[in-house]
C-alpha cells in the first residue's frame, strides 16, 4: 500500500460522496481521484518523470490538496515550500532538492519569478488561478488537456513520498526525506491512535496542509468523512465554516486556539458539532489549555512528533485532558501524552543510556514513520540516528507512567506560533547590519504566539541603530515569523571561557519562576 493506494480506494468506496471542500469548490471522491490523475498525467506529459522533484507554493485550496494527490499519483516527490520564506529561501531549497518543477499561486509568482534565473534545475512552473506570465504554465489549461486515466505509475515501500526542509542550528535548511513506508506508517497512527473518524466527521483544516495538517487529510478520505480547507487561520471565517459545514473536527497550533478564546463572538455561532479539537505543533501552556477545555469541553488531543519524525509520536487523549483529579493527573496537562502503538518514545543521555522516569534527558523515537535519512546529508543523518534511535534534540522526561514532558530544546530552537525559528540563521542576518558587532538571538514567552523572537545587540564603537531600524533590517532578508519583534542593545554580550555567547543567560531572566522554558 502507498498513499495514491488510499485515494483510489477512497474513490471505489465513497465515489459520490463529498469529500474535499473549499470556499471555491466542492468535490466528490470520483471527482477528486480524476482531478489528480490529471495532474499526474500532465506532469509526466511536460517531460518529468517518477521520482522527480516537484515544489509546491500554495495557500490552502482545493488545489494544493489535489495537487499533492496528483504528484503522489505520477510518483513523484512532493517539495512543500513554506509560504512565509523570502526568495533567497526559497532558490537555497529548489536548488538543494533538485526540484524540476514548481506548483505555485498566483500571489508567489512575483516571488519566484525573481529568482527562477538562478533556480539550476527548474523546468517548468505551473501557475495556479489568474494568468501566469510567460514562461510559466496555467494549471487549469494543463489538467484539462490530460488524461484522467490512472497513470499506472509503479510504486514500493522505499520510493520518497515527501522531501521537507527543516533549518538546522547551522542555519541552512535540512531536507527531511520521508519514503512510502514512512507515510503509510503516520496514516496508521493516526487511525489506530489518534482519532475515531466516522464517515459523517468533517475536518477543517486552517493551517498549511503541505506541512503537519496534512496528515489529516488521507485517514479522513478513506473514512469517506469531509476535509474543509480553509485558506488560513481567520476565527470568524472559521466559526461560520464550523456550523455551515456541521465540523466535526479542527487541526489547531497553539496560537490559534488562544486567538479563539479571545474571540468576542465564540458563542455566537453553533458549535455544537465539535467533537475533538487536535493541538500540536509547539507546547500549549497548561493554563490556556484549562480555559480552552472550560470554553469547548472534553474534545482536545495534544500530538507530539517533528518533521523528522512525523505526526504522531505521542498522543495525550481526551481521557487526560482532565480539569479535576488528584495532582498527579492534573500535571498531565503539562505532558505530550504517551507513545502511539507503531513508536517507541524514551529518554536518552548524552552516552546513549535509556534514563529513569523523572529524570531529564533528550527525547528519542524508533518508528517506521520516521524518516529516511536528511537528503544530501549524511554526517546529519548518522548523527540524528546515533545507536539506532532518531534524536529529537527535544529535552524532556517520562513520569513513571510513560507521559513524556518536554522541558527544553537542546538548540535553542524557538517555536513562534507554530513556526520552527532557529537563532543563528536570524543572528547570521543581524551581523549584516553594519553597526552590529555581537548578536544573539533567542525566544520569550509570548502570550499569543508562545514564544517570539528577541534579539541581544552590541553595537561597534562610535555607531548606532535603533530597534526599529534592527527589526526593519530583518525583514529585508527573513521570513516574517522569524525576524526579531525586539531589541535590546547590551554593551558586552556574555561569553563563557572559550568566547562562546551564552544564550541561555540571556534568556533566563525572561523564563524566571517557569517551570519550563518553552511555552
Amino acid at each position: 500500500m502507498n498513499p495514491n493506494d488510499i485515494l483510489i480506494k477512497t474513490a471505489a468506496l465513497f465515489p459520490d460522496q463529498e469529500i474535499l471542500i473549499s470556499p471555491e469548490k466542492r468535490l466528490t471522491a470520483r471527482e477528486l481521484l480524476a482531478r489528480s490523475f490529471r495532474i499526474a498525467n500532465a506532469l509526466l506529459d511536460l517531460g518529468l518523470k517518477k521520482g522527480d522533484k516537484v515544489a509546491v507554493l500554495l495557500t490552502n485550496s482545493y488545489q494544493s490538496v489535489e495537487s499533492f494527490c496528483g504528484i503522489t499519483a505520477a510518483g513523484m516527490v512532493r517539495v512543500p515550500l513554506n509560504m512565509r520564506n523570502s526568495g533567497r529561501e526559497h532558490l537555497y531549497i529548489l536548488n538543494n532538492s533538485e526540484s524540476r518543477a514548481v506548483i505555485l499561486g498566483e500571489e508567489y509568482t512575483k516571488i519566484i519569478g525573481s529568482i527562477l534565473h538562478e533556480a539550476k534545475m527548474i523546468t517548468q512552473v505551473i501557475c495556479v488561478n489568474g494568468t501566469p506570465p510567460i514562461p510559466m504554465l496555467s494549471y487549469e489549461e494543463l489538467i484539462a488537456k490530460a488524461s484522467p486515466e490512472d497513470p499506472n505509475v509503479q510504486m514500493t515501500d522505499e520510493d520518497v513520498h515527501r522531501l521537507s526542509y527543516t533549518s538546522g542550528t547551522t542555519g541552512q535548511p535540512k531536507g527531511v526525506v520521508q519514503d512510502n513506508r514512512a507515510a503509510m506508517m503516520s496514516f496508521y497512527n493516526v487511525l489506530i491512535d489518534g482519532l475515531d473518524i466516522q464517515t459523517d466527521d468533517v475536518v477543517a483544516l486552517t493551517s498549511p496542509v503541505t506541512h503537519a495538517s496534512g496528515a489529516m487529510i488521507y485517514p479522513h478520505f478513506i473514512r469517506g468523512a469531509k476535509v474543509v480547507v480553509l485558506p488560513g487561520f481567520d476565527p470568524e471565517q472559521l466559526l461560520q465554516t464550523i456550523e455551515k459545514e456541521r465540523v466535526t473536527t479542527l487541526y489547531l497550533v497553539p496560537t490559534t486556539i488562544i486567538m479563539l478564546l479571545n474571540q468576542p463572538d465564540l458563542k455566537k455561532n453553533d458549535l455544537s458539532s465539535l467533537k475533538t479539537i487536535r493541538y500540536g505543533a509547539s507546547p500549549i501552556a497548561p493554563e490556556v489549555l484549562k480555559k480552552a477545555i472550560a470554553a469547548f469541553g472534553n474534545v482536545f488531543i495534544q500530538g507530539y512528533g517533528l518533521t523528522e519524525g512525523s505526526m504522531p509520536l505521542t498522543l495525550l487523549t481526551k481521557e487526560d485532558h482532565i480539569l479535576d483529579g488528584s495532582e498527579k493527573k492534573l500535571k498531565r496537562l503539562a505532558s505530550v501524552g504517551k507513545e502511539v502503538t507503531v513508536a517507541k518514545v524514551r529518554i536518552m543521555d548524552e552516552e546513549g543510556n535509556f534514563l529513569p522516569p523523572g529524570e531529564i534527558g533528550e527525547i528519542v523515537a524508533q518508528s517506521d514513520q520516521v524518516m529516511r535519512e536528511y537528503w544530501k546529508n549524511p554526517t546529519a543523518t548518522a548523527e540524528t540516528f546515533r545507536g539506532g534511535w532518531l534524536h529529537t534534540r527535544d529535552m524532556g522526561y517520562l513520569d513513571e507512567d510513560g507521559y513524556v514532558f518536554l522541558v527544553d530544546r537542546k538548540d535553542d530552537m524557538i517555536v513562534s506560533g507554530g513556526f520552527n525559528v532557529y537563532p543563528k540563521e536570524v543572528e547570521d542576518v543581524l551581523y549584516m547590519h553594519p553597526a552590529v558587532l555581537e548578536a544573539a538571538v533567542f525566544g520569550v514567552p509570548h502570550e499569543k504566539w508562545g514564544e517570539t523572537v528577541k534579539a541581544a545587540v552590541s553595537l561597534k564603537r562610535g555607531m548606532t541603530a535603533s530597534e526599529e531600524e534592527i527589526i526593519e533590517f530583518s525583514k529585508k532578508h527573513l521570513a516574517g515569523y522569524k525576524k526579531p519583534t525586539s531589541v535590546d542593545f547590551i554593551a558586552e554580550l556574555p561569553k563563557n571561557q572559550n568566547g562562546k555567547i551564552l544564550r541561555k543567560d540571556l534568556k533566563e531572566p525572561y523564563w524566571k519562576g517557569k517551570e519550563r522554558k518553552i511555552n
